[in-house]
């Protein structure tokens, strides 16, 4: 048996192919997913990736709805689309929640539909879970298998905790609902379900379903795509140990574009196969198969030698200047990290400057990067000045941490408001439940705004004369772009719930709180605006996917009002030609080095070694 069947075999019905981007997840979902097809297993091929790169992968046009590929009758594909799934929802559902929180709180109806509208844009994962509670909840015989290329490491994470987050909000809406029960039996002496409780009923047994699902381990496991560098494997690791919290088992791990040699494995315990480095990604899905087919297993458990020398650039000393904000944006598994950490060192050892270097990925990797992913700092949200670079400090983030304790805080003081009126004998409890959990009604994503907006304290305080941001991949890092104008709109909408409850209690400093959060927002919103003080710098690869993603990625980031001014192309062999003019004022290349490079002193001559790409190359 060869080692690809031997890898089919081990896969159950529904295989999440998951790992940090830019790893090669896409090509790995399309060959095995193909592959299965062409053993005659009827297979959905489904992609809940935002950055939407399946259909340059294999080659032809992918629908939003599942429909068959072009001479493969067994194999189906579907590319996820949050703004078509967010619409379907609310087409159905939108009246019936607004119904629900109608009644369940002091708001107009006006002001309901406009909460419901400012809770949920953007909201990509919990659509994306929805459409995938469905689908592996289809018993229909209608796919023997459903391969999930999934999104990078962050955003993966964040979907697959959402059954319990889901969860919590609809006990939420279940409290609202439950004083109109209340209430009509309190009139009536009986209750009669409607529309609400349906949609309770329904969204209930959806995330069940997907949750039980998740946790049988004959159903579902996941497959970790990893490459055999540093960074990479150490993300990798961390994942390993992230889907085990989540109780999701781990079928295989497969290190693409290995070198010479046997690659190490990221766990002894795990299958482990590997596929040998190419000379160019493989296009179209016949490529991507024969890709697959090269699939070797890999049984020593340690690394037997490199990959050869490395291909030198001409050198040029070089760093990008950083401005008041420098967000380093890109696809997954670029480099990005890498990236942002050598123009925070260039750009302090340009001129001193304090410097702040900062990771609001839910994956972050900068401390891989600098050589510290054992330190304390790496493992907790704290501020870390680096010794060898005088002025810099970094900091790794925890967005969602920061949010709950915004979100216990809160909860703890409008428990202490309503206490009062218990004690005068007000029966309150209902709309104390109610008030209290009004944040589970955020945006996902609000958090990494908190968090970037925190970051614009310590600028106006004069703590730092610039900041350096590594965000999480492309998908994620458009939303949090628009998440300014989304955040403004449902905390003013918030703060107007609140004002219907202040006749009952008093707001204390609850809407201090939610006032200041606004005035962040609004200055953040403006520094990311202002290209002479904010700007983004936008990793690449020269390989045909990554060219075409970081093409759509500059022209969303340029729709959006923010200035491009520079794209940097990684890990560069020769000259790429280079994106139009138009696109960025500048382009940059960064050698490929071999070991990449780890820690200030490797990153600081690197860097050193960039050189301007000119329009006519």
């Amino acid at each position: 048996m060869s080692a690809v069947e031997a890898l089919l075999d081990r896969l159950p019905r529904t295989s999440l192919i998951v790992g940090k981007g830019g790893v090669g997840k896409t090509t790995c979902a399309a060959g095995l997913a193909a592959l299965f097809a062409r053993r005659g297993e009827r297979t959905l091929l489904v992609s809940t990736d935002p950055a939407a790169a399946l259909s340059s992968v294999i080659g032809v046009p992918v629908s939003t709805h599942a429909a068959p590929l072009d001479g493969e009758p067994n194999l189906h594909a579907r590319q996820l689309s949050a703004a078509q799934l967010r619409q379907e929802f609310l087409d159905r559902w939108r009246d019936t929640i607004a119904e629900i929180v109608d009644r369940g709180t002091y708001l107009d109806r006006d002001d309901v539909n406009g909460l419901v509208d400012a809770a949920l844009p953007g909201v990509d994962e919990i659509f994306a879970l929805l459409a995938l509670a469905d689908l592996v909840a289809d018993r229909s015989g209608s796919y023997a298998r459903i391969v999930v290329d999934t999104a990078p490491t962050g955003h993966t994470l964040r979907l697959l905790a959402l059954p319990e987050t889901f969860r919590a909000l609809l006990s939420m809406l279940d409290m609202m609902q439950n004083k109109h029960r209340f209430m009509v039996r309190a009139l009536t002496h009986r209750y009669r379900r409607d529309a609400a409780d349906e949609f309770l009923d329904a969204m209930r047994a959806r995330i069940d379903t997907l949750r039980d699902t998740l946790a049988d381990e004959r159903a579902l496991a996941a497959l970790v795509v990893t490459r055999d560098e540093p960074v990479v494997a150490a993300e990798s690791a961390r994942y390993v140990e992230r889907l085990r919290d989540l109780r999701i088992r781990i079928a295989a791990v497969i290190v693409n574009a290995a070198g010479r040699g046997t690659p190490a494995s990221l766990d002894p315990s795990i299958p482990t196969y590997w596929i040998p480095r190419a000379a160019n990604p493989p296009q179209g899905l016949s490529a991507v198969m024969q890709t697959l087919e090269r699939l070797r297993a890999s049984m020593p458990k340690a690394r037997a030698g490199t990959d050869g020398p490395s291909r030198a650039l001409p050198t040029t000393a070089y760093a990008v200047a950083a401005r008041t904000l420098t967000i380093v944006g890109g696809k997954g598994g670029v480099g990005k990290s890498t990236v942002a950490c050598a123009i925070a060192i260039a750009a302090v050892d340009a001129d001193a400057k304090p410097t702040l270097l900062v990771s609001t990925d839910p994956a972050p990797s900068i401390a891989d990067a600098l050589a510290g992913s054992d330190a304390e700092w790496a493992q907790a949200d704290v501020e870390h000045a680096v010794a060898e670079v005088p002025g810099l400090t970094v900091r790794q983030m925890d967005a969602t941490a920061a949010f709950a304790r915004v979100r216990d805080e809160y909860q703890n003081r409008i428990d202490t408001l309503f206490e009062s009126l218990v004690g005068r004998g007000v029966d309150v409890e209902q709309d104390r439940a109610i008030v209290r959990d009004l944040l589970a009604l955020a945006p996902p994503g609000i958090d990494e705004l908190y968090a970037l907006s925190i970051l614009g304290d310590a600028l106006a305080d004069g703590r730092f004369a610039r900041i350096v941001v590594d965000p999480a991949p492309t998908g994620h890092l458009l939303r949090l772009l628009e998440m300014p104008a989304i955040a403004l709109d449902w905390s003013h909408r918030l703060m107007r719930l609140l004002l219907k409850y202040r006749d009952i209690v008093g707001l204390g400093d609850t809407a201090q709180e939610l006032l200041d959060f606004a005035k962040r927002t609004k200055v953040l919103d403006a520094l990311l605006h202002d290209p002479a003080r904010s700007g983004l710098v936008i990793v690449s690869l020269d390989e045909p996917v990554v060219r075409a993603e970081t093409e759509r990625l500059v022209a969303a980031v340029r729709e959006r009002g923010i200035d491009v001014m520079a794209v940097c192309w990684n890990r560069v062999t020769h000259p790429p030609a280079p994106l139009p003019v138009a696109r960025a004022a500048h382009q940059f290349c960064a050698g490929e080095t071999r070991p990449p490079p780890i820690g200030v002193a490797a990153l600081r001559e690197w860097s050193r070694s960039w050189m301007e790409l000119s329009s006519n190359t």
